[in-house]
């Protein structure tokens, strides 16, 4: 897991070019007046851009991908997130291919991503995003690139 902010995009080019180039389109865009919804980029990458209110912790669940990294960034708002390694964790059901989607049980650890902050999932780190901080929901807007495993 990477979490930083967006001034630091450029530290993480290295990781390779669909890193490179997803960087790029964030710093490129804005996005706060985009259409929700799936959207292609290059190559097999996507993104989702999402408008939500923020949800309680009893509500959430720890999820894993195995065909694609997360590249979440907040565009606007702030949203509590439980991160955890898959191996801390029970897996709840069988791995969907088809929604690249695992369901995981346990604990981890909190924190929050604000607006302009990012993060990045990969096959192993599970994370329950789109929770409320102190208790409270709110407007989100956040992007979520997808970035297929190499």
């Amino acid at each position: 897991m990477i979490l930083d902010r967006s001034a630091n995009f450029k530290l993480y080019g290295g990781l390779g070019p669909e890193f490179k180039a997803a960087f790029e389109f964030i710093r490129a865009n804005r996005f706060e007046k985009a259409a929700p919804g799936r959207h292609a980029l290059e190559g097999d990458m996507y993104y989702m851009l999402q408008q939500y209110e923020t949800r309680p912790e009893s509500e959430g669940f720890f999820e894993a991908h195995r065909a694609y990294i997360d590249l979440q960034y907040m565009v606007s708002g702030r949203e509590r997130h439980n991160y955890a390694n898959i191996a801390a964790l029970e897996a709840r059901d069988a791995y969907n291919a088809e929604k690249d989607l695992a369901v995981y049980d346990g604990k981890g650890c909190g924190f929050v991503l604000n607006q302009g902050f990012f993060v990045v999932y990969f096959p192993e780190d599970a994370h329950m995003p789109n929770l409320w901080v102190d208790g409270n929901p709110a407007s989100v807007v956040k992007l979520v690139v997808k970035i297929p495993v190499r």
